[in-house]
Parts: structure tokens; C-alpha cells; sequence
């Protein structure tokens, strides 16, 4: 087998997982919509989860197969790349003027951050790692920011559509990240068909057909170029499954709703925290590597700190502050490289 080869299998993994996570989700809300979920369950579960699906859905599966550094490497290297990279350039290009229920909502986001990261931090020094018991109480933190979220958008929903009934107009949903999301208007009768199961099941298929192209070949191009496993992962791997996160933020920052951009980055920084490595440790405990402590976990801090603290005391987000978030970035990728 070529390198040639090898490259080109591992994009078309980072393709169809994308592409089939975009489909999944899609297809997931359509019919919840037409099964009457509330809308607030819609927004803050089903299109929450669906831009940090294919992190979590590699990580799963590489934990499955026994490959735990390239399961964290992807969550850590996600997170680095939707704050350092996606933030950075997008608050560089449209500075963000947050309103007090915004401020509010990224101090919230901040708690839950620095209550995971001190968790991750405290077990690398403690166990060298991330044991069971860890990823436990990371998922039980994801329950915990999932209940937050809907307690959120209900109260968004109220203030927002109080004067409005829901068989009147065609919904929007706002996620957990905060990214809206437009409903499908509803209909007298809405059935569910056979065709809407095996649509799930064919897009369901295609993208773990992408996660497995992923873990197939991702250690295949790691042995090519002499660099550990972790690299893949935490670069190539980590920017090709932060795509949704960044199509959604560029989609609302082309409708000027820049705050929303912020939000979609700090929810989506929550769950590869929570979730992705919660549920990675869940499957197979994780020992570090030498770089997590000493690189990864001290710059995750930088840019989180940079994101998020400006962010509340000014009550904006500068084009000064995009412009460190990127260069952290950019230093970050040099010294492991």
C-alpha cells in the first residue's frame, strides 16, 4: 500500500463521517419534529450532540479497538482547534458584543469547562491518566450540562416565541451550543414511514464506515511518518471533525449573530470534554502520554482562559483577543511538530 493510498482513505473517512453525521442529524430532528418532541428537547439534545458527533463517534470507536491516545488525542486536539483555530478566526473577523443573558451563559460555560479540565488535570497527576471512575463522573457532568441546557432554552423559548403557537409557524430551536436550528413546518399528518428507517440506517452506516477509515488508517499514516499515534489525532483527525463546529459558527456569523458563534465553540469545548472523553475513558481507561500534562491539558487552559475571561469582564470579544487565540494556536501546533 502506498502513502498515496493511505491519505486518501484516511480523507474519505474524515468525509463520510462528516457528511454522514450532517445527514444523521438532519434526518434525527425531521422526525422528532414530526413525532411532536418539544422543541426544547429537539435543540438542547439532538442538535447539541449533532456538531460534536463525529469526535464522539471516533473516539468511541477507537477505544473499542484498543487505541485510547488517539480516543483523547481527538477530544483534546478538538478542543484546541474549535477555540484556538475556529474562535480565534472568527472573533479576529467579527469582534463579539455579548448581552448580560450572554455574559451569563459563557460564565456558566466557564464553570463547566474549568470543572472538567481541573478533573482531567487532577487525574493526570493523581493516576497518570483517566481511569473508569473518571469517565463516570465526566458523563454524569455531561448529564448535568444537558439539563442545564434545557433549562436554558426554555426559558430562551419563553422569552422568544411567548406570543407565538407552535402550530402556527415553522419553529427554530436553539442548541446547547447555542446554534439555531430551523424546524420543518408542521402539518396536519406527518406518518412515519419504512423509508425513514432505513434512511437512518444508511446514514448510520455511513458514517461508521468514515470512523473506521479513520482508525484503520490513522495509525497507518502515524507509522509512515514516524509520529506517534496521538499526532494524527490531535491535528489531522481533530480539524476534520471540528468541520461541523466550524460550519455552524460560520453560518451564523454570516447572519451577524456573532455571540451565537461563542456559544456553539463553549458548548461544543463542554462535550469533547464530557462526553467524547467521558465516554472514551468508559470504554477503555487512558493513560497519558508525556505531552498531555506538559503541553496539551497548560494550553488548553491558555485558550480557554483567553475565550472566556475577557469575554466576561469586557462584555466583547476583540479582534486583539482572536488574534492571541490563533497565535497560541499556531505556537501549539509548532512545538509538536
Amino acid at each position: 500500500m502506498t502513502v498515496g493510498y493511505y491519505i486518501l482513505m484516511f480523507s474519505l473517512g474524515l468525509v463520510l463521517l462528516v457528511w454522514g453525521s450532517g445527514l444523521f442529524v438532519d434526518s434525527a430532528v425531521s422526525l422528532a419534529n414530526r413525532f411532536r418532541l418539544p422543541e426544547v428537547l429537539i435543540g438542547a439534545t439532538i442538535v447539541s450532540l449533532g456538531t460534536t458527533l463525529p469526535e464522539t463517534l471516533f473516539s468511541t470507536m477507537a477505544s473499542v479497538k484498543g487505541l485510547p491516545d488517539m480516543a483523547l488525542g481527538n477530544a483534546l486536539g478538538s478542543i484546541l482547534c474549535n477555540t484556538g483555530f475556529i474562535a480565534g478566526t472568527l472573533i479576529f473577523l467579527r469582534p463579539v458584543l455579548l448581552k448580560p443573558r450572554e455574559v451569563k451563559d459563557v460564565r456558566t460555560g466557564l464553570c463547566f469547562l474549568g470543572t472538567a479540565l481541573g478533573l482531567y488535570a487532577s487525574c493526570g497527576y493523581l493516576t497518570g491518566g483517566l481511569p473508569r471512575t473518571a469517565g463516570i463522573t465526566l458523563l454524569c457532568l455531561c448529564i448535568a450540562f444537558f439539563l442545564n441546557s434545557i433549562r436554558r432554552a426554555m426559558g430562551y423559548g419563553h422569552h422568544t416565541h411567548r406570543n407565538v403557537g407552535r402550530r402556527e409557524r415553522a419553529g427554530s430551536v436553539v442548541s446547547a451550543q447555542g446554534a439555531a436550528y430551523t424546524l420543518e413546518p408542521l402539518t396536519e399528518k406527518q406518518e412515519f414511514g419504512i423509508s425513514d428507517v432505513i434512511r437512518l440506517i444508511l446514514e448510520a452506516g455511513v458514517i461508521y464506515i468514515g470512523a473506521g477509515f479513520l482508525v484503520e488508517y490513522g495509525p497507518k499514516l502515524a507509522r509512515v511518518f514516524s509520529v506517534p499515534e496521538s499526532i494524527i489525532s490531535l491535528t489531522f483527525i481533530a480539524l476534520g471533525t471540528s468541520l461541523p463546529e466550524l460550519a455552524t459558527s460560520l453560518t451564523a456569523l454570516k447572519k451577524k449573530h456573532s455571540s451565537l458563534s461563542l456559544g456553539n465553540i463553549i458548548g461544543a469545548d463542554i462535550l469533547n470534554f464530557v462526553l467524547v472523553g467521558g465516554l472514551s475513558a468508559v470504554i477503555c481507561p487512558i493513560t497519558y502520554t508525556d505531552s498531555v500534562m506538559k503541553l496539551e491539558l497548560p494550553f488548553i487552559f491558555l485558550v480557554l482562559f483567553l475565550m472566556c475571561v475577557p469575554s466576561i469582564i469586557k462584555k466583547k470579544a476583540g479582534r486583539i483577543q482572536g488574534a492571541l487565540l490563533l497565535g497560541s494556536y499556531i505556537l501549539y501546533l509548532s512545538v509538536i511538530w
